[in-house]
C-alpha cells in the first residue's frame, strides 16, 4: 500500500543542494484494514438507522392507540353521564314524592358532578395526546385531527403459537436488534485488524538529485529508511481491542438469549391479555349489565338503596374501562413484537 501523498525535501549546504522526492509504502495491509473498519462502521450505522426507524414507527403507533383509548373512554364517560342524568331525574322525582330521602339526590348529584369533572380532565388529556402525536408527524397544529380511524374492539388476529414460533426460530438471526449486535461485533473485529496493522512499520523510499557547486556535477540520490521496532509499539492497543472483541462475542450470545426471553414474555402476555379481554366481554360485562338492570328495577320498587344502584353502575363502568385498557395493552404488545421481529405479523379480523 502507498500513502496518499509523496513528500518533497530540499537540503541546502554551502556547496551542495539536494532535492529528494520520497514516498512512504505502508506494510501490514493497513489500507485494507482501514477500508474494512470503515465498511464495518457503515454497516453498524445502517443497522442502527433501521432500528431507529422501527422505534419511531412503533412509538407513533403506540401514541395513536393511546389516543384512540382516550377517545373511547371519553365516549364511555359521556354515556355514563347520560345514565347518571336520567338516574338523577328519577331520584328527584321519587324524593319529591317522599319515597326516598333527599340524601339520595345529593349522592347521585355528587356522582354526576364527579363524572363531569373527569370528562373535562379527559378532554384535556385528549388534546395533550393529540399534541404529542402531532410531534411525531411534524404537524404544527393538533386541530388537524378531526376524525380518528380505528377501533380497539377489533383485536388483531395473531398467527397460531406454532406459526409464530417458526417465524421466530427461523428468523432470529435476522432480527434488527440481533443484527445490530452482530454489526458491533464485526466492528470490533475490524478494529483489532486495524490496530494490528498499525503496529507494522512503514518503509520510506526516496529518489533525488544532488548538485555540487564545487565540482560542478550532479548525481542521483537513492534513500531508504525504516524504523527498527524490536517490539510491537501497539501491543497495549491490540490487547485492549482484543478484550473488546471478546466482550462483543459474549454480547452477541447474550442478545440472542435476551431476545428469546423477551419474545416468550410478549407471547405469554398477549395470550393472557386476550383471555382477559374475552372474559370481560363475554362473561363479566353481561353479568354486570344484568346486575345493573335488576338493581335499577329494584331501586324503583324501593327494595335497594341508591348506593347499591350506583355501585352496580360502577361495576359496569369499571369493567368497560378494564376492557379498554386490556385492548390497548394487546395492541401495544403486538407493536413491540413486530418491532423486535422487524415485520408485520397480523391482519385485521
Amino acid at each position: 500500500d502507498i500513502s496518499p501523498a509523496p513528500r518533497a525535501e530540499l537540503e541546502l549546504s554551502s556547496d551542495e543542494a539536494t532535492l529528494t522526492l520520497s514516498q512512504s509504502f505502508e506494510l501490514g495491509d493497513k489500507r485494507q484494514a482501514r477500508v474494512g473498519f470503515t465498511h464495518a462502521k457503515q454497516q453498524q450505522l445502517q443497522t442502527e438507522f433501521e432500528i431507529a426507524k422501527l422505534d419511531i414507527l412503533a412509538e407513533t403507533s403506540r401514541r395513536y392507540y393511546q389516543l384512540l383509548a382516550l377517545v373511547k373512554q371519553k365516549n364511555l364517560l359521556i354515556i355514563r353521564t347520560g345514565q347518571e342524568n336520567r338516574a338523577l331525574k328519577i331520584i328527584k322525582k321519587r324524593a319529591k314524592a317522599g319515597a326516598v330521602a333527599k340524601a339520595d339526590v345529593a349522592i347521585m348529584a355528587l356522582g354526576l358532578a364527579r363524572s363531569n369533572n373527569t370528562l373535562e380532565q379527559l378532554e384535556f388529556s385528549i388534546q395533550l395526546q393529540k399534541t404529542i402525536l402531532s410531534t411525531m408527524w411534524l404537524k404544527q397544529d393538533y386541530k388537524e385531527f378531526k376524525n380518528l380511524k380505528g377501533n380497539l374492539s377489533i383485536l388483531p388476529q395473531l398467527p397460531s403459537d406454532a406459526v409464530l414460533t417458526r417465524i421466530i426460530e427461523k428468523g432470529i438471526n435476522q432480527l434488527p436488534d440481533y443484527r445490530y449486535q452482530v454489526a458491533l461485533s464485526r466492528l470490533e473485529d475490524s478494529r483489532v485488524s486495524l490496530t494490528q496493522s498499525n503496529g507494522s512499520a512503514n518503509i520510506n523510499l526516496g529518489l533525488g538529485l544532488r548538485h555540487n557547486d564545487t565540482r560542478g556535477d550532479q548525481s542521483l540520490v537513492l534513500t531508504a529508511s525504516m524504523p527498527l521496532n524490536f517490539s510491537n509499539p501497539n501491543l497495549g492497543r491490540i490487547a485492549s481491542a482484543q478484550a473488546q472483541q471478546a466482550l462483543s462475542y459474549e454480547q452477541v450470545e447474550l442478545k440472542r438469549q435476551q431476545l428469546s426471553i423477551e419474545l416468550t414474555r410478549i407471547q405469554t402476555q398477549l395470550k393472557k391479555e386476550q383471555q382477559q379481554a374475552e372474559r370481560i366481554n363475554e362473561e363479566l360485562l353481561p353479568l354486570a349489565s344484568e346486575l345493573l338492570s335488576a338493581t335499577q328495577k329494584a331501586y324503583r320498587q324501593g327494595q335497594y338503596s341508591v348506593l347499591q344502584w350506583i355501585d352496580a353502575q360502577n361495576q359496569v363502568f369499571n369493567l368497560e374501562q378494564d376492557l379498554i385498557n386490556s385492548q390497548v395493552r394487546i395492541f401495544t404488545q403486538v407493536l413491540e413484537l413486530e418491532r423486535i421481529l422487524g415485520q408485520s405479523i397480523i391482519s385485521a379480523k
